[in-house]
């Protein structure tokens, strides 16, 4: 149906009505103004004025109407079909977003080994944190990264450095080596300026021997079987995507069995409360140190450290919206 005809046959009935009504109410005030003295069919002989004035009143409030009633139904009309295609395109994004953020959610493994766990939160329908993991006999890799920004921006990067990460890492050359390689790769494409905060490691499984690198990423928490948990040191290396040619420096650690590592990208230490304090680095060492007291000589699923640790970080937001993707990892050696 066409909108403009409709709104014309709208405003002639919305008119044809009032000015009934209008005509009416003339009439009743013109019985009242000759108190009935004047029959109606003697009003042209007997004041012919007055008929003039009702003629010139119904004419008045007809093109008045008119006009009035014809661009307020045009203007909703217009306002409706608007508001209708607002709604449809706002309902094309949610579903493009929910379908981004379905393919985000398979790209992330969660075919974990006992002795590792990890979870991902986003901020919004999708976002630039990522972890992956591989295990290759005695070998563990597992790494954890976020992309500056948020959104589907973010989302396209990650999946672009995960798919990087993956087929540099298992050609099983040095760390350094390889995120030599990924930055460069990274940073000869970047138009957009974005980079990438990376942690990468590769753990023997039997030694507890761990050589890593890091690239401009939050410390990793270490939490002992019999000490206090702590940061880890690592070198400055930049983050990915800032400088091509920059020579990354891996490092190395031996870990005692039993030692735990927890993994996170800044939103966890970022998480605001509504004064704008943040988590920070003293309240999760204050949590690690109270999982270990509490737990000390009980069996612990990586599952519940992550899921202590998420739990922790809202409890301190106490309400407060999530300002950044959350992704946190649990490997006990």
């Amino acid at each position: 149906m066409n909108g403009k005809s409709f709104s014309d046959r709208l405003s002639w009935r919305i008119m044809g009505i009032v000015v009934i009504v209008s005509l009416l109410a003339q009439i009743v005030a013109a019985l009242v103004i000759t108190d009935g003295s004047i029959h109606p069919k003697d009003w042209w002989r007997e004041a012919p004025e007055l008929l003039i004035y009702l003629i010139i009143i119904g004419l008045s409030s007809f093109l008045v109407l008119y006009f009035f009633s014809r661009g307020v139904i045009r203007r909703t009309i217009r306002y409706g079909e608007e508001l209708r295609k607002t709604t449809e395109a706002k309902e094309r994004m949610e579903s493009d977003l929910t379908l981004a953020r379905d393919i985000q959610r398979g790209m992330l493994r969660t075919d974990f080994p006992p002795f590792f766990h990890a979870f991902v939160k986003p901020a919004k329908a999708v976002g630039g944190d990522f972890y992956d993991f591989e295990q290759q006999g005695d070998y563990f890799y597992f790494a954890i990264g976020d992309v500056s920004g948020k959104g589907i921006a973010a989302s396209l990067l990650m999946a672009i450095t995960r798919v990087l990460l993956r087929f540099v890492v298992n050609e099983g050359q040095p760390l350094d080596v390889s995120m030599r390689r990924i930055n460069d790769t990274f940073s000869n494409s970047n138009k957009a300026g974005m980079f990438v905060t990376m942690f990468v490691a590769r753990i023997d499984l039997k030694t507890g021997h761990m050589e890593y690198c890091n690239a401009g990423h939050a410390p990793i928490l270490v939490m002992p079987p019999d000490g206090e948990p702590y940061l880890l040191k690592c070198k400055p290396n930049i983050a990915i995507g800032l400088f091509e040619n920059f020579s990354y420096e891996s490092e190395q650690i031996d870990f005692k069995q039993g030692t735990r590592i927890v993994a996170y990208t800044d939103g966890v230490t970022e998480a605001e409360r509504k004064d704008l304090s943040q988590y920070g680095n003293e309240r999760l060492l204050a949590w690690a140190q109270n999982v270990v007291e509490t737990r000390h000589g009980t069996s612990l699923q990586e599952q519940s450290v992550v899921e202590s640790l998420y739990h922790s970080v809202c409890d301190f937001a106490d309400g407060n919206l999530q300002n950044d993707d959350i992704t946190i990892m649990s490997i006990c050696i």
